[in-house]
């Protein structure tokens, strides 16, 4: 099943369930939560702007993602192929943009609370009070980013006017609660 309500949280009970999606679409907005990782070396994360696809199925949809990642104990790490505070690890734009070396997770199983603002292209991502991660979604650099990407062959990714709010599966234990957006 994948994802159950429990303790009042939103939870992703590590059994592969796919992806869940917001019916509606945003643009200017700010988005707050919490979230904690139970797994070692959980992934998880919180893509925005995405816009699904004909055939899309099984929940994945592509846009740009808030990666929520334990990046200590991640296989990726431990084997070299990614790097201490690379664009694939916690805070990051997946695959675009790295987030601040400064950032201060809290330990595995603890609560962590993000914010995600979104205004006019501009992009920020907050971890616990702290801004980690600021770009412009319309710029240039953003657009060579992508085309340097995995996504490069996905049309308009990251670019749509408006689009859903997904919080990812990948088969991690991890808790979603106090989750709240505010139109801007």
């Amino acid at each position: 099943m994948g994802w159950e309500i429990k303790d009042n949280c939103i939870a992703n009970t590590g059994e592969q369930g796919g992806s869940i999606i917001t019916e509606k679409k945003y643009e200017n907005f700010e988005l707050v939560w919490e979230w904690r990782m139970v797994t070692p070396g959980a992934n998880s994360g919180l893509k925005y702007f995405v816009a699904e696809r004909p055939g899309d199925e099984g929940g994945y949809g592509y846009g740009t993602e808030f990666q929520l990642l334990d990046d200590a104990n991640h296989e990726w790490m431990k084997t070299g192929k990614m790097k201490p505070n690379d664009y694939h690890t916690l805070g990051a734009a997946y695959e675009l943009y790295e987030a601040s070396p400064d950032k201060n997770p809290k330990k595995l199983g603890k609560w962590n609370e993000c914010r995600l603002v979104s205004y006019n292209g501009k992009i920020e991502h907050w971890l616990n009070g702290e801004k980690i991660l600021e770009y412009d979604r319309f710029s240039e650099d953003f657009k060579d980013r992508v085309s340097a990407s995995k996504f490069k062959d996905v049309e308009n990714f990251g670019l749509h006017d408006s689009g859903h709010i997904l919080l990812q599966d990948h088969s991690s234990e991890v808790y979603f609660r106090k989750l709240r957006i505010k139109i801007l």
